[in-house]
């Protein structure tokens, strides 16, 4: 049996440069390996989980291709043009959306940047997609202030009562407490009902394990892989490939933390956010590359998860501000996605190389 390929990638905001700078780097090899000018991130994924920025990537990397002729690509945009959206589009986000105002302001109103600009280029990149309109299944996280818990946009919804548009979802992803204020959304299949929610990060800034139970939960078929029915079932850890890509987090500036001790509630409220959506990361990795340990390749030895990302123990060379996003910044975001990429392909003793990791994604087409 083939097995189900799985992509992860973490929020960050404008820091998703750096992963859109790995999966181009991916498609590329793809279209040379395959000698198919046309292949796509979608064409050899089966699953895929975003994060916030991680989940406007992967609407960019699931839009389908309307005008798709019997031998033309699968999806809308290629890999190169979801780094363009965040030179593009990144300043207009960010900095052009920054309200301005001192500490009074931020006491009524904690939100850094008006929601106009991201909700009319989202209008503009998918219109009125829906999430069941995804090529391939899909979660995107958000945490619903409502029902007080976590929630995952489905593009294979088991439920008939629910349909989001994708707009609507990555507005729910990408509201980051302080940064953007909560998003007001409506389920398409029942008007009455609306939601209010935050950026999914605040639970799953990486979404690896996310992905790895909803595979778990969720029926080959509808994973789109062929089975027999003596296969028919749910996939395991050892039926997985999976590449979870990071956004270089951890870089954040924190007052003087020796004083943190008589931080007041304002300077707290204004890190929290930050401290939350980062903290869960490293942990996350660690706990799949436990899950992965277990399920080694017995031919090889090898594991099929492979984690990319900025170096942690390298000096940054970009801002730890993820709303930062002056041309001279998505630069160095751009720079570090290809040492991030250097970084993968670095030989370590029981991991695959990302090349290595692109050879199973075709193997297992």
């Amino acid at each position: 049996m083939s097995k189900v390929r799985i992509l992860s990638l973490d929020g960050g905001g404008i820091r998703g440069v750096i992963p859109a700078v790995v999966l181009e780097y991916i498609e590329k090899k793809l279209i040379e390996k395959t000698e198919n000018p046309n292949a796509r991130i979608a064409d050899y994924f089966d699953f895929v989980a975003g994060t916030s920025t991680g989940g406007i990537l992967s609407a960019f990397y699931l839009t389908p291709n309307q005008k798709a002729g019997e031998n033309g690509p699968t999806t809308k945009y290629t890999a190169s043009q979801a780094i363009e959206f965040y030179s593009k589009y990144g300043y207009d986000i960010f900095n052009k959306s920054k309200k301005w105002g001192g500490l009074a302001r931020q006491l009524f109103n904690a939100a850094i940047y008006n929601p106009k600009n991201l909700e009319g280029i989202l209008m503009t990149e998918f219109q009125n997609l829906k999430m069941r309109d995804l090529l391939k299944p899909c979660i995107i996280t958000t945490y619903n202030m409502q029902t007080k818990s976590s929630f995952f946009f489905n593009s294979i919804e088991d439920e008939v009562d629910r349909e989001f548009y994708v707009r609507d979802v990555l507005r729910s992803t990408s509201a980051a407490p302080t940064y953007f204020p909560p998003a007001f959304i409506q389920n398409q299949k029942n008007l009455s009902s609306e939601m209010i929610n935050i950026d999914g990060g605040v639970f799953a800034n990486n979404p690896s394990l996310c992905a790895y139970a909803e595979c778990r939960d969720t029926h080959l078929k509808l994973l789109k892989r062929e089975t027999s029915d003596a296969e028919n079932r749910n996939p395991q850890g050892k039926d997985m490939i999976m590449i979870s890509i990071g956004t270089g987090g951890g870089r954040f500036q924190l007052p003087d933390t020796k004083k943190s001790n008589k931080w007041g509630l304002l300077k707290w409220a204004q890190n929290i956010p930050d401290i939350m959506m980062d903290g869960s990361i490293d942990t996350v990795d660690y706990q799949m590359k436990q899950l992965f340990d277990t399920v080694r390749d017995p031919d090889d030895g090898k594991t099929n998860y492979k984690r990319i990302d900025f170096p942690p123990k390298m000096k940054a060379i970009y801002s730890g501000n993820m709303a930062d996003a002056s041309k001279e910044n998505i630069e160095n975001l751009k720079t570090a996605g290809q040492i991030a990429l250097e970084k993968a392909n670095e030989v370590e003793e029981g991991e695959r190389t990302l090349d290595e990791m692109i050879d199973l994604l075709i193997a297992n087409s």
